[in-house]
């Protein structure tokens, strides 16, 4: 099988995030440097995870899921690189990992499938010898960079799943929450971290990366402001929106009538992060990359 950083391109052409001038900016990156010598391909496959309010600002390992990752590597000099990299991700977290009784009281729980696009710049820590071909360096390195990235909140609820942020959850895009304006669920995020990477051939690498993306938003998790009144909500986006605002009704029996008895009140915090911070996640993994070292070499082969 043939594979070129044009075909990294093809695969993710129709993910739900349109960022085409993304797209071109990648292809000129992977095909516009004529394949020389300090170019690279390559896949990162391992796990995501997330920092928010429904995993209480701390990493649980039980919360991973699988992520990978297409990039392509420019070594500039020995020491720094530029990487483009297409990656995907799940998040999830859930109160119920908790015994708090904030937590309890709150009841949620929401994941969300991440697409990212982003650009790194690399620094390694040991010179890397880009004139050898038989030369076989271990190359620890940090980077930094700037993305954007696509999410989308969903819940279970009654055997279905929903997307949360169309329901408003807080109020958002009612009249009687004005000020509230339902969050994009695309963002910038800031990526950091450090890996290593050892040449275990002439023109393959093979390493270690992990990496936190610092985000824009507060909502990965649909979580980030106070709890509005859950019959708004529903006289808004109907009854499952009203429901699932507030699911502390759903630790609690029913009213004698049957309906819902909520354990919060209108304008009670949701987030209980300090000043509402932004949410973050994370992707690491083992990382797979082969050197493309001629023009007349064109892509490797399979």
């Amino acid at each position: 099988m043939k594979l070129c950083g044009s075909s990294f391109l093809y695969i993710f052409a129709n993910m739900r995030l349109n960022m085409r001038s993304i797209f071109l900016l990648f292809s000129s990156l992977f095909t516009g440097l004529a394949f020389g010598q300090q170019v690279e391909v390559g896949l990162m496959l391992g796990a995501s995870n997330y920092n928010g309010d429904l995993s209480n600002e701390s990493f649980l390992m039980k919360e991973s899921h699988f992520s990978g990752s297409f990039f392509g590597r420019y070594n500039v000099n020995n020491r720094w690189a530029i990487k483009g990299m297409i990656g995907y991700g799940r998040l999830s977290g859930n109160d119920k990992n908790f015994t708090e009784d904030l937590n309890k009281k709150r009841n949620l729980n929401f994941y969300s499938d991440i697409y990212e696009f982003s650009v790194h710049a690399e620094y390694n820590l040991v010179k890397n010898n880009l004139n050898s071909i038989s030369a076989r360096p271990f190359l620890p390195y940090i980077f930094g960079g700037i993305g954007v990235f696509n999410f989308n909140p969903k819940t279970s609820f009654g055997g279905k799943t929903y997307e949360l942020q169309p329901l408003g959850t807080e109020g958002q895009g009612t009249t009687s929450y004005n000020e509230l304006k339902k969050y994009d669920l695309t963002s910038v995020c800031i990526p950091l971290g450090l890996g290593f990477r050892q040449k275990i051939g002439d023109d393959f690498f093979l390493g270690v990366e992990g990496g936190i993306r610092f985000t824009r938003t507060n909502y990965l998790d649909d979580v980030g402001g106070y709890y509005a009144s859950p019959e708004i909500v529903r006289a808004a986006y109907g009854d499952v929106a009203g429901y699932l605002s507030d699911r502390s009704w759903e630790i609690v029996p029913l009213s004698p009538t049957g309906t819902p008895v909520y354990q919060n009140s209108d304008g009670d915090p949701r987030s209980f992060k300090e000043k509402f911070k932004n949410d973050a996640y994370f992707l690491f993994g083992v990382t797979f990359s082969y050197v493309i070292r001629s023009k007349g070499q064109g892509c490797p082969q399979f």
